[in-house]
């Protein structure tokens, strides 16, 4: 199955004898079967008919839509699942304070470890850098987690792992672009657009499994609830983080396959892709999500696997395992 990107500013969605058309004026830029698709991504100024929108849900196609710039804005989906009583087993789980921290514990240690992992997998010039004193404090702040009682305590852990692993995941760049730390709204260098961009897209495909099986999407139990945010896309993105997108990211720029050339800098929005930029990035990143990586399987399975095993753990009260990473 396919996912399609838009990005062509004015671009106008048809239905034509079972195939989705885009065309923009009297020029068609794409003609492409419904059979073969699992996703449409539209950014920006993109028009479409009821009549594809409407069959696109009666064949189980979601549409997600971001700004022009790549902030995700939601999607629609048919009504696959109308499970309420998983949403009920949910709200149970939240209120249970006992559970609701541990399952924060569980995300935030396993994240942790992920990172580790990454960190021990790359060949270091330990004249350059050795990462042996960074591991060492990552892995006490995850064996620290057991003694923390509170969600901001858990959260304090998190982003102390995280600046200490984005001070190492700066030595895996071998590439022109400096990244120096982690930054967003705005990005400041093509790293840091990559990893925001991606990011959102892995938020993207987590939201759409999540929906697809009636979870509530904002009632998380380590981001917490917040008008307008999908916390638990959130939580279940964490141990995704480190084995999906920074992997890609350092793979994408150490390789060359992205470089200077391919981003601008818009002020006040910081750094964005070039047209060709964005094409290579979407190509690369479906790529990466469909290609078998772990006994067979692609990270989109795996990841469908874990919202299944979520929704199993849910109604049955017992404790969530996040999927681990091994390098």
């Amino acid at each position: 199955m396919s996912v399609i990107y838009i990005k062509e500013q004015g671009a106008y969605l048809q239905l034509r004898g079972g195939r989705l058309v885009v065309t923009k004026g009297t020029q068609q830029l794409l003609e492409y079967p419904l059979l073969n698709l699992d996703n449409v991504v539209c950014f920006g100024k993109i028009q479409i008919t009821t009549q594809l929108l409407h069959r696109l849900l009666e064949d189980g196609i979601d549409v997600s839509y971001f700004s022009y710039n790549g902030r995700y804005l939601g999607h629609t989906c048919s009504e696959t699942s109308k499970n309420i009583f998983l949403r009920f087993s949910q709200y149970e789980y939240y209120q249970n304070l006992e559970k609701r921290l541990a399952f924060a514990r569980v995300i935030v240690e396993n994240k942790i470890y992920n990172q580790i992992a990454v960190i021990k997998k790359y060949r270091f010039d330990k004249d350059a850098y050795d990462p042996k004193h960074d591991l060492a404090q990552m892995m006490k702040l995850a064996q620290s987690l057991s003694q923390k009682q509170t969600d901001n305590e858990i959260m304090g852990i998190e982003g102390l792992s995280s600046n200490i692993y984005f001070g190492c995941f700066k030595h895996m760049l071998k590439c022109e672009i400096i990244f120096e730390n982690r930054n967003r709204r705005p990005p400041k260098d093509p790293v840091n657009a990559i990893l925001s961009l991606a990011y959102t897209f892995l938020t993207k495909d987590m939201c759409t499994l999540l929906d697809s099986e009636s979870f509530e999407t904002y009632l998380g139990f380590l981001h917490g609830i917040r008008y307008g945010r999908k916390s638990l896309a959130l939580d279940m993105i964490e141990e995704w983080r480190q084995p999906i997108v920074d992997r890609l990211v350092i793979r994408l720029f150490n390789l060359k396959i992205l470089s200077q050339s391919d981003f601008v800098d818009v002020e006040p929005e910081g750094i964005h892709l070039t047209e060709d930029g964005f094409k290579k990035f979407c190509q690369e990143y479906e790529k990466y999500m469909n290609a078998p990586c772990i006994n067979g399987k692609s990270f989109r399975i795996l990841m469908k696997q874990q919202v299944a095993k979520l929704k199993k753990g849910l109604q049955e009260g017992t404790m969530y395992t996040p999927f681990r990473y091994d390098g």
